[in-house]
């Protein structure tokens, strides 16, 4: 069982959570929140271009299953019965 102010052991820690606040500076705490911040927004950058490029990928795709489809009714439309002049 931790023991009171303490977590548990096992529990993830925040950037910081070791040291009192009180020794840690007002600019080191800024700067603390400053890279906190940076990160977040760096995550939130790469999983929007994530969406962005399968969203892409499902498009192209879509047309490429649609190019085929019309090539092979294509095919089947002029298959061997049909008597092409050599």
């Amino acid at each position: 069982m931790p023991r009171p102010g303490h977590p548990a052991p096992g529990t993830p820690r925040q950037a910081g959570a070791g040291q009192p606040a009180a020794s840690m500076s007002p600019a080191v705490a800024a700067r603390v929140r400053q890279l906190a911040a940076q990160a977040e927004h760096r995550r939130a950058i790469a999983e929007y271009q994530a969406r962005h490029a399968a969203g892409q990928q499902a498009r192209v795709d879509a047309l490429l299953l649609e190019a085929i489809a019309a090539l092979a009714s294509l095919l089947r439309a002029h298959g061997p019965h049909d008597n092409h002049p050599a």
